[in-house]
């Protein structure tokens, strides 16, 4: 971490978990020694490198680093929601969330926690209209980014999340593992919308 801290002209940060199991909990001296070799903030996700994404995370772990050091925490693990969010800031004392599995298919979510932490309310939920729009737009830019074929393999993992929960949306997954161009994407996605809006007239 010093090294890196003294080749670099940009704030380090450092990420890392409780611990490797319930037996190794060193989230607390590992954010003590990042903080004493120049790191500017640590990121802690709540649960061990064994439970992996199982069980649930240990928001008083975090709270127990913020209190250990004097630099900036962020909080990690279980925001699924924006008052998920709200609730860890206030649990743990630490400086921001880190939002990673709640925000596929749910970018949603971050102007949903900055709405609830100004004016105490999140906000309604996305329309499936603007869900899917988000999808086609999200699939766009990863066509700019990177060229149609490697954008469309990585859009078969993450449109399945846009439409998690909508109606027929089990189905419609074993099209969306498929798809090959973004015209693909578009055409799937826009009727099964369609067909969504005639079934609720």
């Amino acid at each position: 971490i010093r090294r890196v801290v003294a080749a670099v002209h940009v704030p380090v940060t450092v990420k890392f978990r409780k611990g490797f199991d319930d037996g190794h909990s060193n989230a607390v001296e590992f954010a003590k020694m990042a903080a004493a070799e120049g790191a500017r903030a640590v990121a802690v996700h709540g649960r061990t490198r064994q439970q992996g994404y199982s069980g649930k995370a240990d928001w008083d772990i975090i709270r127990s680093v913020k209190r250990a050091v004097g630099i900036k925490v962020i909080g990690n693990g279980d925001i699924f929601a924006a008052r998920d969010a709200f609730d860890m800031l206030e649990h743990t004392g630490c400086d921001g969330v880190m939002v990673a599995r709640g925000a596929q298919g749910n970018p949603f979510i971050f102007a949903q926690i900055e709405k609830l932490i100004k004016s105490g309310e999140a906000g309604r939920k996305p329309t499936d209209e603007e869900r899917i729009k988000m999808c086609l737009l999200q699939a766009r830019l990863a066509v700019e980014y990177k060229g149609e074929h490697a954008a469309m393999r990585e859009m078969r993992t993450h449109a399945p999340h846009y439409t998690k929960g909508m109606r027929g949306s089990a189905r419609l997954r074993a099209a969306l593992v498929k798809i090959r161009t973004y015209g693909e994407l578009e055409g799937v996605l826009l009727e099964f919308l369609r067909a969504n809006s005639e079934n609720k007239c």
